[in-house]
């Protein structure tokens, strides 16, 4: 790793880990072949039950990176005993099974070196490889209100945090299991930190068929996508009214094809949220809410378009 960058500044790239044995060495590999010299690597095993702490032993052997074990169980706990151990101005998380173009953080730097601002977080478009192993570029709203709730506000692994900011916040909520990196980035928000936006794909997200809580308990990660989108809202209608009235139907809009979701796993929570947030809202065609299915709303209402909707399987 070496770099002709000037204003240079260590950048510490951590790395929680649990059960990726099939991952970490490309992951890690990824971090070592950056084209940015002042990086700390820091993995931190989660109480992993394969080989991936053997493995991590075997990299730290070869590469000489800091390595720590986290009791505590959770991503969450880990990425916060990562901000502890770390040294450097800035971090970037990484998720185990996804990997860092070579120029990412160079790039990055440069961004932060470059701009007029006093940044505290960078917000930037990625690469998201799906279980069909088909890659999409993933750009992130220009609106921060919107893109975090609609989560279109980079992602964990693509973006950079400034460590003093992260400590400020006291890092990660470690009692999310969901959502976890848009509740960050709301809380940075709320204090008034300032970001920028990276539209250049440096970073791959690889979607795993296990060990995700989407796939564990979609209840829980759902409602906790709702509970993070309703908290946001409701700071939007106290804090920032005016912004709050001229996005409403977008705001609305939002919140509806997210209880759509809500509904398959939790059908009383979701009727309750619409009935409170939504029961005058007339919705438009987006991404996941079709025109036959409006039709079937427009006429019976929600509760019965849904169960509509599951017989027949429609948008």
């Amino acid at each position: 790793m070496n770099s002709s960058i000037t204003n240079n500044f260590i950048v510490s790239v951590i790395i929680p880990c649990y059960n990726v044995e099939n991952y970490i060495d490309e992951c890690v590999e990824s971090v070592i072949n950056q084209d940015y010299e002042f990086i700390e690597l820091i993995c931190i095993d989660n109480s992993s039950t394969d080989n991936t702490y053997q493995k991590l032993t075997e990299l730290k052997s070869k590469y000489s990176f800091k390595l720590f074990q986290c009791t505590l169980p959770g991503a969450n706990n880990a990425r916060n005993l990562g901000i502890k151990k770390s040294s450097g101005l800035w971090i970037q998380f990484l998720d185990a099974d996804d990997i860092l173009y070579p120029s990412k953080i160079s790039h990055q730097v440069k961004l932060i070196n470059n701009s007029k601002i006093d940044v505290d977080f960078i917000v930037a478009s990625s690469f998201h490889k799906d279980l069909k192993c088909e890659l999409k570029k993933i750009n992130p709203s220009k609106d921060k209100f919107i893109g975090v709730l609609e989560s279109n506000f980079g992602n964990t692994c693509s973006n950079l945090f400034k460590s003093k900011s992260l400590i400020k916040l006291k890092g990660w909520d470690v009692n999310l299991k969901s959502s976890q990196e848009y509740d960050l980035m709301f809380r940075m928000i709320q204090n008034k930190c300032e970001f920028i936006l990276d539209l250049k794909p440096l970073t791959l997200v690889r979607e795993r068929g296990f060990g995700q809580i989407s796939f564990q308990n979609p209840k829980l990660k759902w409602n906790q996508y709702v509970d993070l989108r309703l908290d946001i809202i409701n700071y939007l209608k106290k804090e920032e009214s005016n912004y709050y009235l001229n996005n409403e139907i977008i705001i609305k809009q939002i919140l509806f094809d997210i209880i759509r979701i809500l509904i398959k796993y939790d059908e009383k929570r979701a009727l309750f949220i619409y009935n409170k947030y939504l029961i005058d809202f007339k919705p438009k065609k987006s991404l996941s809410t079709g025109v036959l299915y409006l039709s079937i709303f427009n006429i019976l209402g929600f509760k019965i378009a849904e169960k509509i909707k599951r017989f027949l399987n429609l948008n």
